[in-house]
């Protein structure tokens, strides 16, 4: 049962797209002979990620950390999965290791698991970086009509990770007005409305002068919209274009006084970029802190009524005291249980140096009732000493090394066709009616065992010893129930809790068919499991532990929001408040002089390109994951 390594299985052909979602991680935990250890609170596996390269078994402070989801079946007893788990939204190479608390101080971690997060689908064209609103006239000087210059468009995903290396087509540059209606339009140079430039390898590189035409149409002081279009025959979905708005000036002095003011436009459209950016990063933080509080007051709640159920009432002061002691009488309590005496089974077990060995049939299964544990042992007394295996070769392997002298049976040479449903009625009960009313409790005898491992193969195992052999109260009981049976279907062998046996064939009497004393069967008898109580203090100590952590959780995700909210009240914060208060009066008085549109708010282009400039993580205005928001926050 000690831990030695962790088994990690997922899709290993799976991509890693930015901002999808991971394969399922199926996670099992094994012991030094490679069996799946069970029972094993789910909140002590994790699974870690980190950006970088691998760092050997050292796991690195600043990592990610998921819990494992929850289990959709109870047959999934010993394996976690970690289950619609986020990939990260920017592109590199990052580290995945899942660990195993093994108590407070030790950890067992698994291999270190590479993975290469690539861009995902292709969405908008974005430049390097955000060029200056374009303030133009239709002069004769070249450098009064030149739009933009050296600019590089490139194709991005969701998360502005660079994309579509294998894209091939062309750009189309277009002037718009912002009115529909609008039919003077500015033209580009040689009177011509669009312009193509080739698109390859995801980039388009317009290194030459996108200037408008000398004398170009177009109302004064108006604001018009250079738009880019991507033409991509290989996408079945259009990119989002490119749009770089700009003033149109006739009048050549009028666009130079025009264009300092451009100037402080742009300058002050991203400092209220960075400045919104951070308010809305702060709400972010603010919002999520609130759900982490709420979900932290649920697990709370929830757990308090489990143990409610329990009957364990919890004090309203001092709860984490009471918590403790509590935590350690039932320890006590548990403990003094497990010492209790009880049967054991004192025929020693087969080495299980091989995986493919499960042990002698004496130890698969344990009983409870000491009157059934008898006969159903004794019955079985020719098989006790008989080593399963899931092998013929493991088998085989056995027999070579005793000479002949261990019994062996492989589970792969069982015809299983002819094994008994584990669910079948007694055979009173047909087509869900009674046929008779029995007496001496009957019931079949494997409903009576309980397997600490391997249940399938036990199952498999004792369907095939036992059949459809049934226990009953004693001799007289068995008789009646056989003669009745015996009137609509075949009875199988009867085994009685005093210790007689009817066998199928109907015979009784007889030494050979009467279970000897407790002490005659030499210590091959099934053992007792343990008792119930035990699983009822392991269950009410897993809950106190639980419940525990939630109440530390929550003091603290409270006095983290407590903290930050007091920090949004400070000088500093109204400082900033007003500071980006008279920005935007200071934007919205210049955009009247320039004759723009007002800006409600900055464009969602321009703050791409404040990221793009002022942070090596690009945050997507639309989706901010919680890492992301605290990151950002730091």
């Amino acid at each position: 049962m000690k831990p030695v390594r962790l088994n990690v299985k997922y899709d290993k052909n799976a991509s890693f797209p930015a901002g999808g979602t991971f394969p399922d991680f199926m996670v099992s935990v094994l012991s030094e002979d490679d069996n799946i250890i069970k029972n094993i609170n789910p909140a002590r596996i994790s699974m870690k990620m980190w950006e970088g390269q691998g760092s050997g078994t050292r796991i690195p402070i600043d990592v990610t950390t998921f819990s494992c989801s929850k289990v959709k079946d109870d047959k999934e007893d010993g394996f976690f999965y970690f289950r619609d788990k986020v990939i990260p939204e920017r592109v590199g190479t990052y580290n995945i290791q899942f660990t195993f608390a093994m108590d407070k101080t030790n950890m067992l971690s698994s291999d270190q698991i590479v993975v290469e997060v690539v861009p995902n689908d292709p969405v908008r064209l974005l430049p390097d970086s955000l060029p200056a609103t374009p303030a133009v006239s239709n002069v004769r000087t070249v450098t009064s009509r030149t739009l933009v210059k050296d600019l590089h468009l490139h194709v991005m995903d969701e998360y502005n990770n660079r994309t579509g290396i294998d894209l091939v087509g062309r750009i189309i540059a277009k002037i718009k007005s912002p009115n529909e209606d609008d039919t003077e339009v500015p033209q580009f140079q040689g009177k011509v409305s669009a312009v193509e430039f080739p698109f390859d390898r995801g980039s388009a590189e317009i290194v030459s002068n996108l200037v408008l035409a000398e004398n170009s149409p177009g109302r004064d002081s108006t604001e018009y919209i250079l738009v880019f279009e991507p033409d991509l025959p290989a996408l079945r979905k259009p990119l989002e274009p490119y749009r770089l708005s700009f003033m149109f000036y006739n009048d050549y002095k009028k666009q130079q006084q025009m264009a300092t003011l451009t100037r402080e436009r742009d300058q002050l459209s991203q400092s209220i970029g960075v400045y919104r950016n951070w308010f809305d990063t702060t709400n972010q933080l603010v919002t999520e802190m609130r759900c982490q509080v709420k979900e932290a007051e649920t697990r709370e709640t929830h757990l308090k009524n489990e143990l409610k159920k329990q009957q364990i009432e919890l004090p309203q002061t001092n709860t984490l005291q009471y918590v403790d002691s509590l935590i350690k009488q039932k320890m006590l309590d548990q403990e003094g249980v497990m010492k209790q005496p009880r049967r054991t089974c004192t025929l020693p077990n087969y080495p299980k140096g091989n995986q493919d060995i499960l042990g002698k049939i004496a130890h698969l299964a344990q009983i409870e009732d000491n009157e059934a544990a008898k006969v159903i042992s004794w019955h079985l007394a020719s098989d006790m000493d008989c080593v399963v295996t899931l092998t013929t070769e493991a088998a085989r392997s056995i027999f070579d090394e005793t000479q002949g002298r261990q019994q062996v049976l492989p589970l792969d040479s069982i015809y299983k066709k002819n094994l008994p449903d584990w669910n079948r009625p007694l055979p009173h009960l047909r087509n869900g009616k009674i046929c008779f009313k029995p007496v001496g409790n009957p019931v079949f005898a494997r409903a009576l065992l309980t397997f600490p491992d391997n249940v399938e193969h036990c199952q498999t195992v004792f369907g095939m010893l036992l059949g459809d052999t049934i226990i009953i109260d004693n001799l007289d009981a068995a008789n009646h129930y056989r003669k009745e049976v015996v009137k609509i279907t075949h009875c199988p062998t009867l085994l009685t809790r005093e210790g007689d046996r009817i066998r199928s064939n109907g015979k009784f009497g007889g030494l050979q068919n009467k279970a000897p004393p407790m002490d005659k069967l030499r210590g091959m008898v099934f053992g007792a499991p343990m008792p119930k109580l035990y699983a009822t203090f392991s269950g009410q100590i897993d809950l106190l532990q639980q419940y525990r952590a939630a109440v530390v959780k929550l003091d603290s995700v409270n006095k983290d929001l407590d903290l930050h909210l007091r920090s949004l009240n400070t000088p500093e914060m109204q400082k900033k408040k007003q500071e980006l208060a008279e920005q935007e009066k200071s934007l919205m008085l210049i955009e009247q002089k320039l004759g723009m549109t007002p800006s409600d708010k900055v464009t969602e282009s321009l703050l791409q390109s404040i990221m793009l400039d002022t942070s090596d993580t690009p945050i997507p205005p639309k989706r901010m994951r919680r890492e992301t928001v605290k990151k950002l926050y730091r």
